[in-house]
């Protein structure tokens, strides 16, 4: 039995539904990338998803309901289909950022409710009364590789016949928790311009992103993308940082390929996770240049988060929705902001938005604080 995304949707800084955001992405260019950001950034250094100016609770799910049903509209789901919907959510803030308006409204004396809720089981409770799902979410919070994991775990049950149907959702909103969280561990960009696998490099920036992932046991189109295979490895280096060796993201990738079957050669492109902090610059360049040296062979290499900013927990279904629609209207992302490349660099990223067929296949890159790196493989060809 196969996993199939018959439909997904995304709500990210360049729009809230696919079409809008696939335009706006062949919008801009090298050039343009820096003056964006200027526009993107003036009000504070985070990617922020516009036109949701509601209180945090209602904006919360406001964005969460749009990504659902804007997926579930796209698979085209019946009635019944859509209740036995079995719900996966992925998120490192969860609703972090509700629980701090309730207790700001209670410390100025606006409120008799301290919090929200202790827990994050409401999250699912809300999706499930969306759906009218007959299961009970199951929820993932593994840093940044939460959501990619989500997939990767759905994908397993249907393939193991447990499950026919799933919905993977990812979501990250702002928060000053953890924006106040990586300011003080000093790995935000001070020059507010995202720059992957760069010399000049000098951070990372965190961004807003929302999106959902339909699976289903059998194909509804022919270009659906089918789950091929995942890895899952832990890296006990550090709390916050990777292995500067490399080597434990490199048997992620490694270990996907293996389980697939698949080489080097068979890939169409690699999605790198490129954070743009020094550490995760470095340790994954050593990965990949692993990779290669080993398999005697290469391929593209392209990153996201310079469009969408870093999504945290969210990052893993938000870049497989972006990746997979840019693939189905015939392109590979640039990597922007890559001008000088870090030392040692084994490959040069795509640095203009690439035509490509159709018909890829992938491997996506998700490394996490405290050690979680994942990797997925997914592929729509034959």
């Amino acid at each position: 039995m196969n996993a199939y995304i018959t439909g997904s949707s995304l709500v990210c800084n360049i729009g809230d539904n696919k079409q809008d955001i696939i335009s706006n992405l062949k919008n801009i260019s090298p050039k343009t990338y820096k003056e964006n950001l200027q526009e993107i950034l003036k009000d504070k250094t985070f990617y922020k998803i516009y036109d949701y100016d509601y209180s945090n609770e209602k904006r919360f799910q406001k964005i969460l309901e749009k990504v659902v049903l804007d997926a579930v509209k796209e698979a085209k789901l019946s009635k019944e289909e859509q209740e036995d919907l079995h719900i996966f959510l992925g998120s490192t803030s969860m609703e972090m950022g509700t629980n701090e308006q309730f207790k700001d409204e209670f410390d100025n004396g606006l409120s008799n409710l301290e919090f929200k809720n202790i827990g994050n089981g409401a999250i699912g409770q809300y999706v499930e009364r969306l759906l009218s799902s007959k299961h009970k979410a199951t929820l993932f919070s593994t840093a940044c590789t939460s959501s990619v994991n989500a997939l990767a775990y759905a994908a397993k049950m249907i393939e193991k016949k447990k499950i026919k149907r799933a919905i993977v959702i990812g979501f990250e909103l702002f928060n000053k928790s953890t924006f106040g969280g990586f300011s003080s561990l000093m790995l935000l960009s001070q020059s507010k311009i995202y720059r992957p696998f760069d010399k000049n490099s000098d951070g990372i920036i965190l961004g807003e992103g929302c999106s959902a992932v339909i699976l289903e046991n059998e194909k509804k189109e022919e270009n659906n993308f089918k789950y091929i295979s995942s890895s899952n490895i832990c890296d006990n280096y550090s709390e916050t940082t990777s292995d500067p060796s490399g080597t434990p993201i490199f048997e992620a990738m490694n270990s996907a390929l293996k389980n697939a079957k698949l080489q080097v050669k068979d890939l169409d492109c690699i999605k790198a996770h490129a954070t743009g902090s020094e550490n995760n610059n470095s340790s994954e360049a050593k990965a990949l240049a692993q990779l290669f040296n080993s398999y005697e062979e290469k391929t593209q290499v392209t990153a996201l988060k310079p469009i969408l900013g870093h999504t945290l927990g969210a990052c893993g279904t938000n870049e497989i929705v972006l990746m997979l629609e840019a693939i189905k209207n015939s392109f590979l992302p640039a990597t922007f902001g890559f001008e000088e490349a870090i030392d040692d660099l084994a490959f040069t990223p795509i640095l203009e938005h690439k035509p490509c067929e159709n018909k890829q296949t992938i491997l996506l890159n998700y490394v996490a604080f405290g050690g979680n790196n994942s990797s997925i493989i997914l592929s729509n060809k034959d």
